[in-house]
């Protein structure tokens, strides 16, 4: 029997990226001669996670590397700068990693520089990191004591390569986008494996005068992936003629556990007081799931006022949420950059726009679309839906990853 190790310390953001990573280890864990492991830096139970995802771990267990323990905490204690404590909890964990032997290592952690701890490796990636830093921006100090770091990592973590990344058999990206930047980044090629999306479309469910947006809800800085509800709150609350109208916007999505996602959170709820503005704070799948059928326009825009070329790492990589959306038959209305273009075909099933000006207008045309009109771009949006859905997935997982696996 293989084994097989999913590595992912972030599974309670409940973000795309975990969507994908349970949706991978459920599909493999059916194969009786794969023994298929989740592995997390904390005890979790997958039970709620099943649920919130829909998915099926039965046959899937949790290995946790513990860095909570008191040596790694006294370690960060100490009086040294913070990349040399990065690196021994690495090392740790690099260590603890390979303790497991996995038959085949997939590495389904965001931005992470581990290396492949496994006699094969799959990094899946959801956006690549520049590998290396310019040192005219930070300093001849701070450059020579980075070149040490790397010296450090080359030697005791990266197998001699110049990064984790350069260590494993397939570089997996979500998307086009994703795609290019990891040849741009990192020289490397890989193939295309879109995140699972499977059909949210319901028939008993009754359309109506509902704007959804769904994503997670989490603090605004400058180096955040955001979702921008904050911007769409202020353009529908300029929208009076769609109040008086009756249409809705309702909000959907996990809130991280923080204080400036908390803030961020009570600002909205704030601005909104007064609005036909609804939210659905860590909604369970089946409220979401509602939510895509009872919307008649869905709304997207993530990365909105940062530039996709300075700044390519807060666009959306791909966007499993669009999809799911149309495959409920809800137009999308989405942010005219990055992954969103190899979902939307403007005006043919969804609408694309690049300012708060072009995104009232879109919104006004998928309203006014005539009966025929309507009909013809939900037909052509739930086509394109079928595209990413877990038949598609799964298909293309196994093309990918099987030759990791014999």
């Amino acid at each position: 029997m293989k084994k097989i190790g999913i590595y992912n310390p972030y599974l309670e953001t409940k973000g795309g990226g975990e969507k994908v990573c349970l949706a991978l280890a459920s599909d493999l864990s059916k194969d009786s001669q794969l023994e298929v492991f989740l592995i997390t830096h904390t005890p979790i139970d997958l039970r709620p996670l099943e649920k919130y995802f829909n998915t099926d771990l039965s046959r899937v267990t949790v290995k946790n590397i513990d860095t909570e323990r008191w040596l790694l905490k006294s370690l960060f204690k100490l009086p040294v700068l913070g990349g040399f404590k990065f690196f021994i909890s690495d090392l740790y964990v690099a260590n603890k990693l390979r303790d497991l032997d996995c038959d085949v290592f997939i590495n389904n952690c965001y931005q992470s520089n581990l290396p492949n701890m496994g006699k094969h490796g799959v990094y899946m990636c959801m956006f690549p990191q520049k590998l290396d830093s310019d040192p005219e921006h930070i300093g001849r100090l701070k450059a020579a004591y980075k070149n040490f770091l790397d010296q450090l990592y080359k030697k005791f973590i990266y197998k001699s390569q110049q990064a984790g990344v350069y260590t494993y058999d397939k570089i997996v990206a979500n998307s086009a986008y994703t795609q290019t930047y990891i040849k741009k980044y990192w020289g490397l090629d890989s193939d295309i494996l879109y995140p699972i999306c499977e059909s949210m479309y319901d028939k008993s469910i009754k359309k109506e005068k509902i704007i959804l947006n769904v994503g997670r809800f989490f603090g605004f800085d400058e180096a955040s992936h955001h979702k921008r509800q904050d911007f769409l709150l202020e353009t529908f609350a300029e929208l009076k003629d769609l109040h008086k109208a009756g249409w809705q916007l309702h909000f959907a999505g996990t809130v991280a556990d923080d204080k400036k996602a908390r803030r961020f959170v009570s600002n909205l709820k704030k601005k909104s007081q007064g609005l036909p503005v609804f939210f659905h704070f860590n909604a369970p799948f089946s409220e979401i799931k509602q939510l895509y059928n009872q919307s008649s326009i869905y709304w997207h825009a993530t990365g909105y006022g940062s530039d996709p070329d300075k700044y390519p790492d807060k666009q959306e990589h791909f966007g499993i949420s669009t999809v799911e959306a149309m495959s409920a038959e809800s137009i999308p209305v989405v942010i005219n950059t990055a992954g969103q273009q190899e979902i939307v075909r403007n005006g043919e099933n969804g609408y694309l726009w690049s300012s708060r000006e072009e995104l009232v207008k879109r919104t006004g045309q998928a309203i006014g679309l005539g009966a025929a009109e309507k009909a013809s771009t939900i037909k052509s949006a739930s086509e394109t839906a079928k595209r990413f859905d877990d038949k598609a997935f799964y298909a293309l997982a196994l093309t990918i990853i099987g030759p990791c696996l014999r």
